[in-house]
């Protein structure tokens, strides 16, 4: 590995997270708290985090001064993709830390990993404490998180060439076959223009449906992202939250669980034909649409609606398309469900948005390949002469990727199981369901979990240890488990 190149990678990342830093407090100071101990600290507090991240950032980018940008080889895509991730969450907690109420670290270091990773978990108890720039900063980190930090480093840092692509695809999980041929520098600026669109349509609604300016701002952004942080301590059961409103998140949620470059291969080929044969929006769309009416029905089977049957319908969606899409919003408790209907849940939760969505979980295109794997395994018993062409979305699926589908899927119950173990170590006082749930919560990149860790709760309770634990499960389901494995390779970081 070329350690100079990436030091520099990750000095440019850190400067980055500064300016974002710096954006966030100019705007959020726009918006004044009210609590001169707020506005008092918020300057020292936000002065020292930006202080630091930029000494870090400048010294890694002198470190490696001199490096050529043009020769990035795959493992350091890998390196600068798992290192950037732990580097970039420890100064994002930096204003949680420094800012009043001054979170302990562990805690900080949680509420910065929860936002850059889009996971939407939190151990605030009230938001009403925050200031408004803690607020907005935690609705930005999920906001370039859902893009991917990385992301915006191709864009500043173009000139990368062709061998940044892996770095591109590693961090965003996008397979690129429907930009193929597209320059990686022109790739990342379409999705970036798509992305900033997408936020400022959902803002202007949710302004007009009944948000404040400064509530839509942060919910757009944290909606397009999947990412589910708000600015109310009741989520979008909060008063003035209405069926309108929700329905316009519901439709955003959906439509940013849906493979970014799709949206941009349809605006530049005008071709429909692409939608048609993408078979993993399909699927995505019939598995909610199967999940909601079996949610709504159970419900209302087993008498558990409370409200108007269309309010209480909405809300059921709601949670359906919110999990699913590992947004992590909720308007109520669904713990008080009935367990069919929590079941669908954890299903949704595995399973998560489409392949180059903002959405995390193991992606709908996975679940496809694997029923498909398993299909044509099971006929190679009675036909092993058979050759059969593996397709997805119209293409043809190479053979490495097959391995791989089945690397991560064993990979992620391996890290499940294990997790789930320490968790309840870890955990005595709390709650087996709750701390299993917690475990795929924060694995799969949902947010809310189940019993004590519910949407209407939040994992302030958690030891320090916990703490800790549950934001690298959030790192390493963000990645998609291959490359912070990778990092424990020794050939990884060999020089050459």
């Amino acid at each position: 590995m070329n350690k100079r190149l990436v030091a520099r990678s990750l000095g440019i990342l850190l400067l980055l997270l500064a300016a974002a830093m710096l954006v966030c407090f100019a705007v959020g100071s726009l918006f004044p708290s009210g609590d001169a101990r707020h506005e008092h600290t918020a300057y020292a507090g936000w002065g020292m985090a930006i202080g630091m991240t930029i000494l870090a950032g400048a010294g890694l980018f002198f470190a490696g001064a001199g490096v050529g940008q043009g020769r990035l080889l795959r493992r350091d895509a890998i390196g600068i993709v798992g290192l950037a991730w732990f580097v970039c969450s420890f100064f994002a907690a930096l204003p949680y830390a420094f800012c009043e109420p001054r979170l302990p670290f562990p805690a900080a270091f949680f509420e910065g990993v929860s936002g850059l990773t889009t996971t939407g978990s939190t151990v605030i108890d009230d938001l009403t404490v925050m200031s408004k720039t803690i607020l907005l900063w935690r609705s930005l980190t999920q906001w370039l998180g859902g893009m991917g930090i990385l992301a915006m480093f191709v864009v500043v840092l173009g000139s990368l060439g062709a061998s940044g692509l892996a770095l591109f695809r590693t961090e965003t999980s996008a397979h690129g076959q429907d930009l193929a041929g597209t320059r990686l520098k022109q790739m990342a600026q379409w999705l970036w223009m798509l992305y900033v669109s997408l936020t400022i349509i959902c803002a202007l609604g949710m302004w007009l449906l009944g948000m404040t300016p400064f509530q839509a701002l942060n919910h757009s952004m944290t909606t397009v992202a999947t990412g589910g942080f708000g600015t109310e301590n009741e989520s979008f059961s909060a008063e003035g939250f209405g069926v309108s409103l929700k329905l316009w998140t519901i439709l955003f949620m959906f439509l940013c669980g849906i493979s970014l470059p799709l949206y941009i291969a349809l605006i530049r080929t005008r071709n429909w034909n692409l939608l048609k044969r993408h078979e993993e929006t399909w699927a995505y769309t019939a598995i909610l649409f199967v999940f909601c009416v079996a949610a709504i029905a159970k419900r209302l089977w087993s008498d558990n609606f409370t409200a108007p049957w269309f309010e209480e319908s909405v809300d059921t969606v709601f949670n359906i398309v919110s999990i699913m899409t590992t947004t992590g919003y909720a308007t109520g408790d669904y713990n008080l469900w009935p367990p069919a209907a929590k079941g669908l849940l954890l299903f949704a939760m595995v399973i998560g948005g489409c392949a180059g969505s903002t959405a995390g979980g193991l992606k709908v295109s996975r679940m496809l390949l694997c029923l498909r794997l398993l299909r044509m395994e099971v006929s190679r018993i009675y036909r092993p002469n058979q050759v059969v062409v593996l397709k997805l979305n119209g293409h043809p699926v190479p053979p490495g990727v097959r391995g791989q589908t089945f690397v991560i899927l064993t990979a992620g119950a391996a890290i499940m199981a294990v997790s789930g173990y320490l968790m309840l170590a870890f955990e005595p006082g709390h709650s087996a369901d709750g701390c299993l749930s917690a475990v795929i919560s924060c694995l799969t990149n949902i947010g809310p979990a189940f019993k004590e860790f519910g949407p209407t709760q939040n994992f302030s309770t958690l030891s320090n240890t916990s703490k800790i634990l549950l934001p690298l499960l959030m790192i390493v389901g963000r990645l998609e488990y291959l490359a912070v494995l990778a990092l424990f390779s020794k050939d990884l970081w060999r020089r050459y």
